[in-house]
């Protein structure tokens, strides 16, 4: 809405514009790598790999670039880690697929803005 009608009118209800248009952009890009895909015959296990995604940007924090590499790097050395000290042995494998979301989940309870995301202070 903000975004589309323009900045000023974006301004006056508190929406940066710089997050919007990095959202909208975003979200073509999105729309481009999927019609892309399943022209160019992309394969199923791919979309596993796009699915951990939201996951290191909800650790890592969606404002920050770094914070998605540590994000990216928490949940792949941790993925492996659980696969091989407990998902094997003790639930018989395949944890990697949901870890990354089980972390993410422990991450919103406890810092919802992730590891290097901007804290939002609420004024009364």
């Amino acid at each position: 809405g903000a975004f589309i009608q323009g900045k000023y009118s974006g301004a006056s209800g508190f929406v940066e514009e710089d997050a919007s248009g990095i959202s909208t952009f975003s979200l073509c890009a999105l729309v481009a790598g999927v019609m892309w895909g399943a022209k160019s015959g992309v394969q199923f296990s791919l979309s596993l790999i796009a699915l951990k995604a939201l996951p290191v940007l909800m650790l890592g924090g969606f404002t920050s670039i770094p914070g998605a590499i540590v994000g990216g790097m928490i949940i792949g050395v941790g993925e492996k880690l659980f696969e091989y000290t407990i998902g094997a042995p003790y639930l018989g494998g395949a944890t990697e697929n949901w870890f990354a979301y089980m972390l993410a989940l422990v991450f919103l309870v406890f810092r919802p803005q992730g590891l290097f995301g901007e804290r939002i202070i609420e004024r009364v």
